[in-house]
């Protein structure tokens, strides 16, 4: 069965790219002086790759926030993204 698709090549137009990132928990431990903008600087980067990879879908499952009701803070950073 593998030889039927052997003649298969990978073309850049027809791929659909797909990044999963779970649980981000934006604003965990945010007033802490050493990690609190951690989730913050994670999720850019989640940004940044989907970006550099050009994903055509970024599933973000999980918690997106580590509070139910998010600060202003959280809710000011994440808009600014």
């Amino acid at each position: 069965m593998a030889s039927q698709y052997s003649d298969y090549q990978t073309n850049e137009n027809s791929d659909f790219r797909i990044m999963v990132a779970t649980d981000n928990h934006l604003g965990y431990l945010e007033h802490d002086q050493i990690r609190g903008d951690d989730s913050f600087v994670a999720f850019e980067e989640i940004l940044s790759l989907s970006k550099l990879y050009k994903v055509d879908f970024l599933l973000l499952g999980g918690d997106l926030f580590h509070h139910h009701n998010p600060t202003k803070k959280t809710m000011y950073l994440i808009i600014k993204f």
